[in-house]
């Protein structure tokens, strides 16, 4: 079972997203007796199939040369 913290890391979201997410029936938290919300494993995983991190890339070179911008932004968009 994963904290709040570990599903909003996993799925890249913040805290007020999360609940959210539970609020609107996406996610359903295991309520420990302490009033603590779990999330299961799979259900973080079924969420992550529907949530989209999206990506702001930025890149400059020093030089005119355009084959080298499109070389670092080809280089980010298949490692980021």
């Amino acid at each position: 079972m994963l904290r709040p913290k570990e599903v909003c890391r996993h799925l890249g979201i913040s805290y007020a997203i999360l609940r959210e997410y539970v609020k609107e029936g996406y996610i359903k938290p295991v309520v420990l007796q302490s009033r603590r919300w779990r999330f299961r494993e799979e259900d973080v995983e079924k969420l992550m199939g529907i949530v989209r991190r999206k990506a702001i890339l930025y890149a400059r070179v020093s030089n005119t040369k355009e084959g080298d911008l499109m070389n670092r932004v080809r280089y980010l968009e298949e490692n980021v």
